[in-house]
């Protein structure tokens, strides 16, 4: 049996599909992964964007997404994870673990850095939201470890004083002999006969002894040990005898200062060993830590975080491929706008080539699979996506060479796998159904598949330019058209998808834009013959009537948009005026206050004298102290301070500006109109004169 192009084909396989329920090569999430990597912090982070899938459950697609929300919420471009310093160590740790490595002082330092960035990124999650807090409660505590590994190395990989009392005895007396040594060649250097025979006057070290730069001719002159003669010959490196016992002391004292180094390794490689499990978890930690960050990342870049839902639809809207977020070439991509579920699962894209009906399918499909694996997506606010358990697509027209079959075959072999896998929870992405074979054949073949789909009510996205398909969706409820946007005047595509009608593939048209010659359009276009082009026709006007609402739709938009924003501003200047108005009127009150309070101040002394007065004089003094107390009561600032008072509880904390002091009130007595308060260690009563409800500013 053989395909329309001659091609041998071979039976299907009727063994158990192997393969993974997502194609994530057919829907490039490599590039998701890459886009994550250029944002980590450390190289450990690595490990976990490889490792980056579709989560087994949808509480934990929802967890990662919640997670992520919560970080993004948190960072700003000067926040970010205290990751820095991390080192990946797995290199030479899972040998070390499995007895096959010798740990260093520099591998020791660059764990020490890792834990430490660990146990930091540790506490930060714990002292921030929910979501996080769960992301790091697993994490062992590595408090002591770390404290531990800090007294033994520092970050330079060299071996501290504080790893062991021996240690930092042998070191003291290490520089005691690199002292005696200094001294002895300083006495030898200090004659001016043996300077005459050398080619430097400062001591050099060779295989770790001193030595002088002695002339060639000059070596008898000079009583030592020979260690080294220059490239030239001209400088022999001589070790003279004086210093041979001083130098050998301190040679001593280094091997033993190595010695103890390495039992301090290897206690701590002990201590390591035991700690293997938490160290593991800890690095572990770090890598989904640094993925975490990455992943907010894309939400500060423009990303938002997606609602995953047991059963319910696909909603996105102003959905963009990642990869053409990305572009720089100036041109500007067409967001896309899609819903599956709500109520069709089906749709059926049609329309011309290069008008983007691929691109579609990829960015849906990847952003489904973007969404469980919980990853931002490049979309507007509200994206929405089913949980789904498998997502499966026949996008591209490769031959699958090793099992010698051809483009049609290889394209039947991944739809069968497609409709294996299909039901109410999985997507499927089909490009170009029915191509490859003869168009009678691969359309009926087409309209069984897009059936099978429908009955398994597999949420689906499939391509075609076959017209037996184009009516698909007119005669079966749960499917909807769509097309790609044309425009017949400039015979350009739109890159838009619109819903609801099917597309023409324009295929002459494009033929003789990209340089087809007249002669081969034309004669093209004289085989194709009279047919009716009344659906055409309408199809045609059915687009550019939507094309013209939308511009409607925009500019009625923009007008509502601009509407609310003059509204807004309106709103916000009235407010501000209010503030304004109202900051005014407290100051004017305040100066007000304050000058009655000095004037009132001014006359207490004076009035409590003429009170006591005889006759007349103390009569008027009454008067003139009820006028002055009353114009005190009736300032707009002591009507306000009374209403505080009297609405004062036992609890409430005044600010009295006699005393600089906030104090907590403990009993009102508003007949009184006295408060009593918490002054220190003493309860101390305040008339309401004293309380003021605005608080300090600083002390």
């Amino acid at each position: 049996m053989a395909d329309a192009a001659g091609n041998m084909l071979r039976p299907m396989p009727t063994v158990p599909d192997k393969k993974p329920p997502f194609d994530l090569d057919a829907l490039e999430f490599h590039v998701v992964r890459a886009q994550l990597t250029e944002r980590l912090t450390t190289p450990v982070g690595r490990s976990a964007v490889e490792a980056l899938g579709p989560c087994p459950t949808i509480a934990e697609a929802r967890h990662r997404l919640q997670a992520t929300a919560e970080l993004a919420a948190r960072l700003h471009d000067r926040v970010e994870l205290p990751l820095g310093g991390a080192l990946d160590v797995r290199s030479w740790l899972l040998p070390f673990f499995a007895g096959e490595h010798v740990m260093a002082a520099r591998d020791l330092a660059d764990l020490k850095r890792l834990l430490r960035a660990a146990q930091r990124c540790r506490l930060w999650f714990l002292a921030a939201t929910p979501a996080l807090v769960a992301f790091a409660t697993p994490v062992p505590d590595l408090t002591d470890l770390v404290e531990e590994l800090e007294r033994i190395v520092d970050d330079r990989g060299e071996v501290l004083d504080t790893a062991s009392a021996k240690l930092a005895t042998i070191r003291a007396e290490v520089e005691k002999a690199r002292q005696a040594v200094d001294s002895t060649m300083s006495s030898v250097l200090a004659s001016l006969e043996l300077r005459k025979y050398l080619q430097a006057f400062e001591p050099v070290w060779r295989h770790g002894r001193p030595v002088l730069q002695v002339k060639a001719d000059s070596r008898n002159r000079v009583a030592g040990v020979l260690h080294e003669r220059s490239t030239s010959g001209a400088t022999l490196f001589v070790e003279p005898e004086v210093v041979i016992e001083a130098a050998n002391r301190l040679a001593e004292s280094q091997a033993a200062e190595n010695r103890e180094i390495n039992v301090v390794l290897a206690d701590a490689a002990r201590g390591l060993r035991r700690c293997g499990i938490d160290i593991e978890q800890a690095i572990t930690f770090v890598a989904e830590a640094d993925l975490l960050q990455a992943k907010a990342r894309l939400v500060h870049a423009g990303s938002v975080v997606p609602t995953i839902v047991e059963d319910g639809p696909l909603r996105l809207a102003g959905a963009r491929h990642p990869l053409l977020v990305q572009r720089r070439d100036g041109i500007q991509t067409v967001p896309l706008d899609v819903a599956l579920g709500d109520p069709h699962r089906l749709l059926v894209v049609t329309g011309p080539n290069t008008g983007g009906k691929t691109v579609v399918l990829k960015t849906i499909g990847l952003l489904a699979v973007m969404a469980i694996s919980g990853v931002p997506v490049p979309a507007a606010a509200g994206a929405q996506f089913p949980f789904f358990h498998a997502i499966q697509a026949d996008i591209g027209d490769e031959q699958a060479i090793e099992q010698n079959l051809s483009t049609f075959s290889s394209h039947v072999q991944r739809i069968a796998r497609c409709l294996q896998h299909a039901s109410g929870r999985t997507l499927v992405l089909l490009d170009e159904l029915g191509a490859g074979t003869d168009p009678e054949e691969g359309g009926v073949l087409g309209y069984a598949v897009l059936e099978a789909l429908l009955a398994a009510r597999a949420f689906a996205v499939v391509t075609t330019h076959l017209g037996r398909l184009k009516d698909f969706a007119y005669q079966h409820e749960g499917a909807e058209n769509g097309s790609m946007a044309f425009d017949g005047a400039s015979l350009r595509p739109l890159y838009r998808l619109d819903l609801g009608i099917p597309g023409n593939s324009h295929a002459l048209d494009i033929a003789s834009r990209v340089g087809m010659p007249a002669s081969v359009v034309a004669r093209a276009r004289e085989l194709l013959g009279k047919r009716d082009h009344t659906l055409d026709h309408l199809i045609e006007r059915v687009q550019v009537a939507r094309r013209d609402a939308e511009a409607d739709r925009r500019r009625s938009a923009d007008m509502s948009r601009e509407v609310v924003e003059r509204q807004q501003a309106l709103q916000e200047r009235l407010a501000d005026a209010v503030r304004k108005e109202t900051w005014l009127q407290e100051e004017a009150d305040g100066v007000v206050e304050a000058e009655l309070r000095r004037a009132h101040t001014a006359m207490q002394e004076p009035l409590t004298a003429l009170l006591s007065a005889p006759g007349i004089h103390g009569e008027r003094a009454k008067g003139l102290k009820v006028v002055v107390d009353g114009l005190m009561k009736q300032a707009a600032l002591h009507r306000r301070r009374m209403s505080f008072c009297h609405a004062l509880k036992k609890g409430d904390q005044v600010f009295l500006p006699r005393w600089r002091r906030l104090c907590i009130v403990h009993k009102i007595d508003k007949v009184r109109e006295q408060i009593t308060v918490d002054y220190g260690n003493v309860k101390m009563e305040v008339p309401f004169e004293d309380v003021s409800w605005l608080q300090p500013l600083g002390g």
